[in-house]
C-alpha cells in the first residue's frame, strides 16, 4: 500500500517536470511579460517627470515695431523652430502687404491701372474680404482705402496740414468702395484708391503666426507685435498693461485674456505736431480729418486682424457709439480709456469683468450693462 501511492506521488513529479520541459516559454513569457510591463511602467515615469515645458522667447524688430515670439513646449527644440515658423509667418505678411515697399503684392494692386483685373493670391483675397466686412460693419468708420488721406496729411513724413481745395479732392475718393472683389480678382473703379495696411498689416500677419502654431507640436505660445497680442492653447491668462494716454510709461490697468487677440489704438506715440497743434495720427475717413483724441480704445476680439480693423474703426465712432456698437456685436469686447481732467474714466464690456485690473489710483472703472 506504501510502494502505490510513493509510486502515484512520483508520477505526478514526473508529468509536472514534463510541462514544464515541453513548456517552458510559458513560465519565460510570463516572466518577461511582467518584467517588461514593469520597465515600462518606469520609463514612462521617469519621461512624465522629464517632461518640463520649457518657454522659449524670441525677439526681432519687424513692422516697424518690436515682435516678441514666445512659445512653450515639451523640449527646447520644438519650441524653437515652431517660434522660427511664426517669425516666417509673419515676415511673409509684410511682404504680401506692406506698402512702404514697392514690389509687394498689395502695392501692386494700388498701382494697378482702373478697370483692370488683377489676380490675388489666397492670402490676400481673404484679408481683403475679412477688411471689406469690418468696412461695412462700422459703415466706414474703419476704412483701409484712404492711403491718398494719409498722404496728404503726411502722416508718413512728420505730418502736414492740407489745404481744404487738397483735402476736398481727397475725401472725393470713395476709399474701399471703389475696389471690386471677386473671389481671387480684384478691379480698382477710381483712380485715387490706395489701400493702405496699417489698420490692418499687423492683425493679419498675427492670425498667419497663430495658424502655424497651432499647427506645430506645442503647448502654449504668446504673439506680442507692438502691443498687439495673439494667444494659443490653453495656457493661463496673458497679462497686458494699458498705459496712461498721456505718457506711455505710466500703466494705469493691466488686462488679461487666455484665448483670441488684442489691440489698442491711441496716440501716445504717433500723435501730431503740425504747426504747433495736435493731431490724432487716427484719420476719420468719412471727414478726411483727424479723429478726436480721447484716449485709447482697446479691442478684445477672436482673432488679431479683427481686433485690429475694430481698434482702429470704434475708435474713430468715438467712446459712446463704440460701446453701443460693441453692446450690438457679441464677441467683440471694448475697453475706453479717457483722459478727464486730472482723472481716468475707463469704460469696458461685460466680457471684461474679472480681466482688468486697476494699477492707479487715478482710474474710475465702470462695466457697461449687456
Amino acid at each position: 500500500m506504501m510502494s502505490l501511492v510513493k509510486n502515484t506521488i512520483e508520477r505526478k513529479r514526473e508529468r509536472e517536470e514534463e510541462r514544464k520541459i515541453k513548456h517552458p516559454f510559458i513560465l519565460s513569457s510570463f516572466r518577461l511579460f511582467a518584467l517588461s510591463s514593469l520597465l515600462l511602467l518606469t520609463a514612462s515615469s521617469v519621461r512624465a517627470a522629464d517632461n518640463k515645458a520649457v518657454w522659449v522667447d524670441r525677439h526681432i524688430g519687424l513692422m516697424g515695431t518690436t515682435l516678441t515670439v514666445s512659445v512653450e513646449a515639451l523640449d527646447r527644440p520644438t519650441a524653437l523652430a515652431a517660434g522660427e515658423k511664426a517669425v516666417r509667418a509673419l515676415e511673409a505678411a509684410e511682404a504680401r502687404l506692406s506698402t512702404w515697399q514697392e514690389d509687394t503684392e498689395l502695392a501692386r494692386l494700388n498701382r494697378a491701372p482702373v478697370g483692370e483685373a488683377v489676380a490675388l493670391s489666397q492670402k490676400l483675397a481673404g484679408e481683403l474680404a475679412a477688411v471689406r466686412r469690418w468696412w461695412k460693419e462700422t459703415n466706414g468708420a474703419f476704412d483701409p482705402g484712404i492711403g491718398v488721406l494719409v498722404d496728404i496729411w503726411g502722416l508718413r513724413q512728420g505730418g502736414r496740414r492740407p489745404t481744404s481745395n487738397i483735402l476736398a479732392q481727397a475725401k472725393a475718393c470713395p476709399g474701399l468702395a471703389a475696389l471690386s472683389l471677386n473671389d481671387l480678382t480684384a478691379v480698382r473703379e477710381h483712380p485715387d484708391l490706395k489701400i493702405e495696411e496699417g489698420g490692418f498689416g499687423k492683425g493679419a500677419g498675427l492670425d498667419d503666426a497663430i495658424r502655424i502654431l497651432a499647427a506645430s507640436n506645442i503647448l502654449n505660445a504668446t504673439i506680442n507685435l507692438g502691443g498687439q497680442v495673439a494667444v494659443i492653447g490653453n495656457m493661463r491668462s496673458f497679462s497686458l498693461a494699458i498705459a496712461d494716454p498721456a505718457d506711455r510709461q505710466q500703466s494705469v490697468l493691466t488686462v488679461s485674456i487666455d484665448q483670441g487677440a488684442i489691440a489698442t489704438s491711441g496716440n501716445s506715440e504717433r500723435g501730431l505736431v503740425i504747426e504747433g497743434t495736435c493731431y490724432s495720427h487716427i484719420l476719420d475717413p468719412r471727414s478726411g480729418w483727424p479723429a478726436p483724441d480721447f484716449g485709447t480704445l482697446t479691442v478684445w476680439a477672436p482673432d488679431a486682424l479683427t481686433a485690429d480693423c475694430l481698434s482702429t474703426g470704434l475708435y474713430v465712432l468715438g467712446p459712446d457709439q463704440a460701446l453701443d456698437w460693441a453692446a450690438q456685436h457679441p464677441g467683440i469686447e471694448v475697453l475706453v480709456l479717457e483722459t478727464t481732467g486730472s482723472s481716468l474714466q475707463a469704460h469696458a464690456t461685460a466680457g471684461w469683468k474679472d480681466r482688468i485690473k486697476v494699477e492707479d489710483p487715478r482710474v474710475e472703472l465702470v462695466f457697461e450693462e449687456k
